[in-house]
C-alpha cells in the first residue's frame, strides 16, 4: 500500500516536471510589441526597458518577484516598478546593459516567474546616448531677462504606502 502511494506521488511529480516547456517564455517573448528610442544625455549614458507586465494583484509580493527574477541576470543594475490597482497593466522598469542581456531575457525571465503568472504585453526601450541636446532659448535681451526671473525649486517624491489599501489587499487573501 505504501509502496503504491510512494510510487503514486514519485510518477505525479516527474510528470508535473516534465510539463514545464522552457522554451515557450522564449517564443512568445518574440511576439511581444517592442518600440525602441534614444535619447541623447550629457550625463551617463543608459539603457532602460519598460516592460508592460499584466497579471500583478500587488506591488510588494508581485513587484518582489519581478525584481528578484530579473536581479539574477547579468547585465541588470536596477529594476523599480510601477503598479497602479485597478489597472490591467502595471509597469517593470529595467535599467539594464544590453551587451550582457537582451530585453528579450528580460520579457523571459519576468513571463517565467510563477508558471507564466505575469504576460508581458509591450516592450520600450529608451537607449541614452552621450552627447549635447539642442537647446533652444529666447533671443537678446530676452534670454537675460528670462533667467532673472526664473526660478526652480524641485521637491523630491516620496511614496508612502497606503496603509488602508495594504490591509484591505490583506483582507481580501
Amino acid at each position: 500500500m505504501i509502496r503504491s502511494i510512494l510510487s503514486l506521488f514519485v510518477v505525479a511529480t516527474l510528470a508535473a516536471c516534465g510539463g514545464a516547456d522552457t522554451g515557450t517564455p522564449a517564443a512568445e517573448a518574440s511576439s511581444v510589441p517592442r518600440t525602441e528610442q534614444e535619447v541623447v544625455v550629457s550625463g551617463t549614458p543608459v539603457t532602460l526597458a519598460d516592460l508592460s507586465v499584466e497579471g500583478m494583484t500587488c506591488e510588494m509580493m508581485c513587484g518582489g518577484a519581478i525584481k528578484k527574477a530579473l536581479a539574477k541576470l547579468p547585465g541588470v543594475e536596477a529594476t523599480e516598478i510601477k503598479f497602479a490597482e485597478g489597472e490591467a497593466t502595471d509597469h517593470a522598469i529595467i535599467t539594464y546593459d544590453p551587451a550582457k542581456v537582451s530585453d528579450a531575457e528580460l520579457v523571459k525571465a519576468v513571463e517565467g516567474i510563477h508558471d507564466g503568472q505575469y504576460k508581458v504585453s509591450a516592450v520600450n526601450v529608451t537607449r541614452q546616448v552621450q552627447g549635447e541636446a539642442p537647446v533652444l532659448a529666447p533671443a537678446g535681451d530676452e534670454a537675460a531677462e528670462a533667467e532673472k526671473d526664473e526660478v526652480s525649486a524641485v521637491l523630491p517624491t516620496l511614496e508612502l504606502p497606503n496603509l488602508l489599501g495594504f490591509l484591505s489587499r490583506l483582507l481580501r487573501m
